[in-house]
């Protein structure tokens, strides 16, 4: 499966006006698209967004219920892995001079440093195959600042070749599929990517270039992450704030190819697709945790949390404790997760008013509150020192009481 497929089920707006990449935000607001699908003409270029910018959209590829994305994802792993590999010639791609000015790159806030690479999915090889989402902030027609989170697998396969004295070898992959977006925003095992897409994809063709394998793209840059670091941000991140200006690895783009008359694709940072793709994929991991310790039914990141700090579990409480035991078992699941609130089957998880009901029902800050101390969270939360006090929030029925919390209206 390719991007263009998914323009049919996508079916996104089309703005032919000619933008200037520093034009497309305000368009995007002006025009009520923000978080909506949406095929753009920036200088020229055909810049497309939002393929994965809500719940809805992203079950519709995977053939899920939205609501239950969760407890779907969690079963993804038990799907029988199918990767088929061909050469890099049948892609059919043409190679272009390697000029980064040439790609409608955008610069999406007037307090960023520069034009930002933000859909690129960066897969890098050593001993292992890895495959993710980093920003690059492009300094030259040849280079760009990539952001690298350390302990994550791409900056140690950095730190790695650093140590031999070597350069990174990567593939920017811009414009792929939406459910490989996915895989590659996904925490797997070390090398585990392109089986995970596979299984998310009921199948996956891969392509042969040299050392490096890469997915169906409409843009392909290939090049290294050497030893080399420049001044990288500002920029805006999950939390619509503005990141630290931090030392980043440089990279050095070598060769470019790209289908005929290719579709760009770029993330807006803060923007509802950052935030699912970011969010979404910790709710099975947290389920998965949840479930050893308990029965869990459902689980949610929350929206005003932007999908990323706090999260929402749905029990089906057997003993006193089982709450508490899921918060722990939530907050050990998502190393970024700030607070969970865990609530019986009666409330509807998506509902932030049921959600407030039970804690204004049937928790007390006393006994009910769960707070972990000098935690290791989010650098992406603003309010964080070096650690983080994590917290719980048990929204449960008592059990010896139950029948005194029934809903009736």
């Amino acid at each position: 499966m390719d991007f263009r497929a998914t323009i049919e089920i996508v079916k996104p707006e089309v703005v032919e006006k000619e933008l200037k990449h520093y034009e497309v935000l305000e368009v995007l607001k002006k025009n009520g698209l923000l978080d909506k699908p949406v095929i753009l003409n920036v200088e020229g270029k055909k810049v497309a967004k939002n393929f994965v910018s809500s719940r809805e959209l992203l079950a519709s590829y995977l053939g899920m219920d939205p609501k239950k994305l969760a407890i779907e994802l969690a079963k993804v792993n038990e799907k029988e892995e199918r990767i088929s590999i061909k050469d890099f010639s049948e892609l059919g791609l043409i190679k272009k001079r390697v000029d980064l000015f040439d790609l409608p790159i955008i610069k999406y806030f007037p307090g960023d440093r520069s034009r930002y690479v933000t859909g690129g999915v960066v897969i890098a090889k050593r001993e292992h195959f890895n495959a993710s989402i980093h920003r690059m902030m492009l300094i030259d027609e040849k280079s760009f600042a990539i952001r690298l989170v350390a302990p994550r697998h791409t900056y140690l396969m950095w730190r790695e070749a650093v140590e031999n004295g070597e350069d990174l070898k990567i593939a920017v992959c811009i414009g792929v599929h939406p459910l490989f977006l996915l895989a590659s925003a996904t925490r797997v095992g070390i090398g585990e990517e392109f089986s995970y897409a596979s299984k998310l994809m009921n199948g996956l063709t891969l392509y042969r270039k040299g050392e490096i394998l890469v997915p169906d793209s409409e843009i392909l840059l290939f090049g290294r992450i050497t030893p080399e670091t420049v001044e990288e941000g500002p920029f805006v991140d999950i939390t619509g704030t503005y990141d630290d200006v931090r030392k980043e690895p440089l990279v050095v783009i070598d060769e470019i190819y790209a289908k005929e008359d290719p579709i760009y694709y770029s993330i807006t940072p803060g923007g509802m697709e950052h935030r699912i793709l970011m969010g979404v994929p910790y709710e099975p991991v947290i389920y998965r945790f949840v479930s050893n310790v308990c029965k869990v039914k459902n689980v949610v990141t929350t929206p005003g949390s932007r999908n990323y700090f706090h999260a929402v579990v749905q029990i089906e409480k057997k003993t006193e404790g089982d709450a508490k035991n899921a918060i722990i078992a939530a907050l050990s699941a998502n190393p970024s997760l700030k607070g969970v609130i865990v609530v019986d089957e009666d409330i509807e998880i998506f509902s932030y008013e049921d959600i407030d009901y039970a804690i204004a029902t049937r928790f007390q800050a006393d006994r009910d509150l769960v707070l972990i101390k000098g935690a290791r969270g989010s650098s992406l939360d603003p309010s964080a020192d070096e650690t983080t006090t994590k917290w719980g929030i048990d929204a449960t029925k008592p059990l010896n009481r139950a029948k005194e919390f029934e809903r009736v209206i």
